[in-house]
């Protein structure tokens, strides 16, 4: 009986529905993004994706409940030119906010400390070409984790490549990201056009599945973790920054869960390799701020928070050696963490196994520290009992993308989820950043590399597709950087170690010597021409590439003056 009444408000609806006044209002309507990870290359994507021209409503999805100080990730990033240039196109807040907060430089202001406490402790070497402070150099030429740092300064000084850089802690990085999204999030309220999407930040969340949506998109389900009561968001792009350990690609890599994706499930199963530094095991001791190191005289010399500090053992073994290792910090109040990484056969792991066994083995191995006026009886039990973490495998996941079949919706894979390797080159948030600028970037239809503008995607599936082609080999070249770089600046103590670490350093300084005699003409090694940001990750092992293959063309040269003619009297011989 109302359906008369209704009719002219029902012709008017369909007369409606065919203007483009309408459709465009539908067309404008939010897109949803969720992400899967809350690390600082997630938080970074959300804020990518939450401004225009995508202006994505995003939901990131992570599996911690509260991000603060945690003695078992107490390791800083060093934020370098590559990962500051998402900042310096975009987020000048988060740029700002990182020089305040973090400590500028990188390894150049290092302070040897001797094992022996009647052997003075050296004035600090500073190596930044940055910093005008000229200090006495370090005895004996000890400092040999700035060795590269050195030679890279040197090869880069000409160039003047700006290689300033920020040392930052995890936890205050994650801080740093959600404040910026806290501040988009109020001027985005106080604003009347809403061009900017909304990010919801759910932490507690544990990644569970992906399935397809009526509608198109992909439903993520995920178990809260405290509750384990199972929720669902949906979007039409999901970015998967959830660590190297990735749940989200292995959901991408069974084709049980995901054939509806229609992608290959092998392309999703990581290639890995061994580095010298792969299964290294990492934990920290907590040293308080400002503390003094007893110096031959009977004074304390007062650590600077900013300073980089290697601190030698009494022990040479096999098993026992170990240089405690202590980075730059902004925040003068800060507590230092005192980095041990070692071969798991080390004394740490196998002998030290509660808080008095620790703090005996450390008062022996440096007799220079007076322990008890740096750490307590708790600290001691902590660090004991503290699994640490391990270094990963250098790998890289071959497939970095699939769309669902309208190319409407799609997966992509960001940071340690696409690719991870040990900490020893500095590029595991900086790589991650480079992936947030490339997604970025493809999105927007621009050059990749350059940033130069181009043609926008047809879809969003044509949009993945371009970033993983682009960034593809970009990250197969990372992961050789990574293999070969510099593994052995964790000074390891096996034998084999010690010779590799000789053999590579040769390698280094050879190769530095064959570019000053060629006037930069012979790249140095890859190490080294990684420290210019503005070189690729493919365009670093390209020219180191070409050094190694003018050495193989040389030594194969003098091995057929050396023994050619043999060798053709042997074959004639045999004929």
């Amino acid at each position: 009986m109302l359906l008369p009444p209704l009719l002219p408000w029902l012709s008017l609806f369909l007369l409606w529905s065919d203007s483009p006044t309408l459709a465009l209002s539908l067309s404008d309507a939010p897109k949803s993004a969720v992400i899967v990870g809350g690390g600082p290359v997630g938080l970074a994507t959300a804020l990518t994706l939450s401004n225009p021209p995508h202006s994505y409503d995003v939901t990131v999805l992570e599996q911690a409940s509260v991000e603060q100080y945690d003695p078992t990730k107490a390791y800083l990033y060093n934020v370098n030119p590559r990962g500051q240039v998402w900042m310096k196109e975009h987020f000048p807040g988060a740029l700002a906010k990182l020089q305040a907060r973090g400590s500028q430089g990188s390894m150049s202001r290092i302070t040897i400390v001797p094992a022996d406490p009647q052997t003075p402790i050296p004035q600090i070497k500073t190596l930044d070409r940055y910093d005008t402070t000229k200090n006495n150099p370090q005895q004996d030429g000890e400092a040999e984790e700035a060795e590269v740092e050195q030679s890279s300064s040197v090869a880069l000084k000409d160039d003047k490549v700006d290689t300033r850089n920020y040392w930052i802690p995890r936890h205050s990085m994650i801080c740093l990201l959600e404040d910026e999204i806290k501040e988009q999030e109020a001027a985005r309220m106080a604003s009347s056009t809403k061009q900017v999407g909304a990010i919801h930040l759910k932490k507690d969340r544990k990644f569970a599945s992906l399935t397809p949506s009526e509608d198109g998109t992909v439903k993520v389900a995920v178990q809260e973790v405290t509750t384990g009561e199972t929720e669902t968001y949906s979007g039409s792009l999901i970015v998967a920054a959830d660590g190297f350990n990735s749940a989200v690609r292995d959901c991408l890599a069974d084709d049980k869960q995901t054939s509806w994706l229609q992608t290959k499930p092998a392309q999703f199963r990581v290639k890995r390799w061994k580095s010298p530094a792969s299964g290294l095991r990492m934990k920290v001791i907590q040293m308080p701020p400002g503390f003094g190191i007893p110096d031959s005289d009977g004074t304390l010399k007062t650590t600077e928070n900013e300073y980089t500090y290697a601190i030698r053992p009494t022990f040479t073994g096999f098993n026992n050696f170990v240089s405690l290792g202590l980075l730059p910090v902004k925040d003068p109040s800060m507590i230092r963490p005192a980095n041990v990484i070692t071969r798991p056969d080390h004394d740490i792991w196998t002998k030290v196994t509660d808080g008095p066994t620790a703090k005996a083995w450390f008062s022996e191995a440096y007799p220079r520290f007076h322990w008890d006026d740096y750490v307590d009886d708790a600290e001691w039990d902590r660090f004991a009992k503290a699994a640490g973490t391990t270094f990963p495998y250098c790998q890289y996941s071959p497939g970095l993308q699939v769309t669902g079949p309208q190319q409407t919706s799609g997966v992509a894979l960001v940071g340690d989820a696409a690719h991870a390797f040990p900490p020893d080159i500095g590029q595991g948030i900086n790589a991650g950043l480079c992936d947030v600028v490339a997604l970025d970037r493809a999105l927007r239809g621009k050059d990749i590399i350059t940033g130069k503008e181009g043609e926008t995607p047809a879809n969003l599936g044509a949009a993945l597709k371009e970033y993983e082609r682009v960034q593809g080999p970009q990250i197969r070249s990372l992961i050789r950087i990574s293999r070969f770089g510099f593994p052995y600046q964790y000074r390891q103590s096996w034998f084999r170690d010690r010779v590799g670490r000789l053999l590579l350093t040769s390698n280094i300084a050879f190769r530095m010597l064959l570019n000053k005699l060629s006037f930069g003409k012979i790249p140095p090694s890859c190490i080294v021409l990684l420290q210019n940001s503005q070189l690729t990750y493919r365009q670093v092992m390209r020219r180191a590439d070409l050094t190694t293959a003018a050495f193989c063309v040389v030594l194969l040269a003098f091995l057929w003056a050396k023994f050619g003619m043999m060798l053709m009297n042997i074959i004639g011989l045999a004929i």
